[in-house]
């Protein structure tokens, strides 16, 4: 989970392209750069990433194990919100956590980001949770991005209903860092 910053000239090797394209894309706003203080352009893995998948680039071996853990909180409840990020930060010391407070919000993020996990609440105003992990598993460049519902409400059946709407697993309302340190372990395997 190492945070890595590429060049102009490897982007392009990368890409197989001119070094002029990657300008001319950098130019545009299609890559997201920063500069170093040598007045050098360069772009984070994640961003590279993100690029490369939404241009449909095959992604090099060496960029897919640099890539940070990137999670997306989706929850309307501040307080809930902020138990699972410093929860996270505490299990996955490196992990980048992202929030939304609710669906609409997510599926901004959920196309800007290059996610491994979304931890959803399935009560949200607006979109539900049920309808945006729908959403997501109906759309094939997203549908490898692992979710973990979570509710309090009726969790039964909620977690019934999270599951046939293409959620990975769930998790009941409230629950504790060992719990949701296993459910995690579980969901994303190998890739922590």
């Amino acid at each position: 989970m190492s945070k890595k910053a590429f060049g102009t000239y490897e982007i392009a090797g990368i890409c197989n392209v001119s070094p002029t394209t990657v300008g001319n894309w950098v130019d545009k706003g299609l890559l997201p750069t920063f500069t170093t203080g040598g007045g050098h352009r360069r772009v984070w893995n994640n961003d590279l990433w993100v690029f490369l998948k939404k241009h449909n680039i095959p992604v090099p071996k060496e960029l897919m194990e640099s890539r940070t853990l990137q999670v997306l909180i989706v929850d309307d409840e501040a307080a809930v919100r902020a138990v699972i990020r410093r929860t996270l930060a505490k299990l996955y010391p490196g992990i980048e956590a992202h929030e939304a407070i609710d669906g609409f919000e997510a599926g901004q993020k959920v196309s800007e980001l290059a996610l491994s996990l979304i931890i959803l609440d399935l009560r949200l105003p607006g979109m539900d949770g049920l309808k945006v992990c729908g959403m997501i598993r109906s759309n094939s460049k997203l549908n490898k991005i692992k979710i973990l519902a979570i509710s309090g409400h009726n969790p039964d059946e909620s977690a019934k209903q999270s599951l046939n709407a293409g959620a990975d697993d769930f998790l009941r309302k409230p629950f504790n860092a060992d719990e949701l340190k296993e459910t995690i372990s579980r969901i994303l395997g190998d890739r922590l």
